[in-house]
């Protein structure tokens, strides 16, 4: 008999949390550390999706490198104010308890490390009520590949038809991997964007403003 079990699963950073000002705030000490300008906190919102390099690119005109003192020294200056300034997107928690309400499985997919990732979903009391959840650090490949996507139904013990699956992101390459799991795509407005980066070009199924509008569409 085929389930009708349904599930959300939800990218993380500009998503389901706000984690720009954490971001911001840890990039303004090393600035600080290493005497340069410090950078606006428009100008990192908008490159938080594209993880550390992307925040860097606003405010170095070198190339930091994965591996670069640089960089690991940001990854622990951001643990050591992980949880400060961010906050939950507006509606969160009332969306999540009414897919609770209704029966409905959710879970985060995201390419933040579970370093971060855990200690942010234990903060706002998050972690206990997932399904699943798969971080950067486990998978092979990240987003826009669907990998990550595919291995979050792999950690259910439950079995959901592609129909039932959905994926909420707030860039391009969430709404890519979505598509080529098969999943139901719904892009979020709110999250973090270039100001010319346009949502409805991603070719999403589905466009939220809000998150509460997901309870639309599931």
């Amino acid at each position: 008999m085929m389930s009708n079990d349904k599930i959300v699963l939800f990218d993380l950073d500009g998503t389901l949390i706000d984690t720009a000002p954490d971001m911001h705030l840890a990039l303004s000490i090393l600035l600080k550390e290493e005497e340069m300008k410090l950078v606006p906190y428009d100008k990192v919102r908008s490159q938080v999706s594209n993880g550390v390099l992307g925040i860097f690119s606003v405010a170095f005109t070198d190339d930091p490198g994965l591996e670069s003192d640089r960089y690991e020294r940001y990854l622990d200056i951001y643990e050591s104010v992980l949880g400060q300034k961010c906050k939950l997107f507006d509606n969160a928690n009332k969306l999540l308890d009414s897919l609770d309400s209704r029966g409905i499985d959710f879970g985060v997919v995201t390419n933040k490390s579970s370093r971060f990732t855990i200690p942010l979903l234990e903060q706002y009391n998050l972690l206990e009520r997932m399904h699943t959840l798969v971080c950067g650090d486990e998978v092979k490949k990240r987003k826009p590949d669907p990998e990550p996507l595919i291995k979050a139904l792999d950690k259910t013990a439950r079995s959901y038809v592609q129909n039932n699956v959905y994926y909420v992101g707030d860039a391009e390459k969430d709404i890519a991997a979505a598509k080529a799991a098969n999943f139901r795509s719904i892009a979020c407005t709110y999250g973090y964007r270039d100001f010319d980066d346009d949502p409805s070009s991603w070719k999403s199924e589905f466009i939220i403003n809000d998150l509460i509008r997901v309870n639309e569409i599931v």
